[in-house]
């Protein structure tokens, strides 16, 4: 693990040939590209929400792809169903999607999904990324497995 100023980051995996290292680079950064994406189409739909502009300079430069990946696999990838059947409950119930973040952001987010703010049209376009990024990451996860230190949880199924 690496720390600097109080935050702490799992290393780089090393990786045995590299053209398995270019393969896996690739996914790990098309998934980083569409997640930033996302965040910028969100960025661009509701400009006051001024933590989704931290949230997207973080993840472009202070986290480590292999990371951000890492975490989706464990905590996100688990609930591919729900997200499939645009269970609003992911949302809604689901606290980890907001890991970070006091209790009042997270019910300030889960208000805006509950709101008039997003309609059946915006929902959509957000269940539509939540598809790319766990099509990006269940390959990735049949391909290479968990990446190292952000090991699945017992529940995880990828199809």
């Amino acid at each position: 693990m690496n720390c600097m100023n109080g935050v702490c980051y799992l290393q780089t995996p090393t990786l045995s040939s590299s053209s398995t290292m270019t393969k896996q680079l690739k996914y790990l950064e098309e998934f980083r590209n569409q997640l930033l994406q996302f965040l910028d189409e969100l960025i661009e739909q509701f400009p006051e929400e001024t933590d989704l502009v931290i949230i997207r300079i973080f993840l472009k430069d202070q986290i480590s792809v292999y990371d951000i990946m890492g975490r989706f696999i464990r905590d996100v990838l688990p609930f591919q169903d729900e997200i499939k059947c645009r269970n609003e409950s992911f949302f809604l119930e689901n606290s980890f999607l907001y890991v970070g973040t006091c209790m009042k952001k997270i019910d300030h987010f889960q208000n805006l999904w509950k709101s008039n703010r997003l309609d059946e049209h915006d929902k959509t376009v957000i269940w539509k990324w939540m598809d790319v990024l766990i099509h990006i990451s269940s390959k990735y996860f049949n391909l290479f497995g968990h990446v190292p230190g952000w090991e699945t949880r017992e529940h995880l199924k990828t199809d």
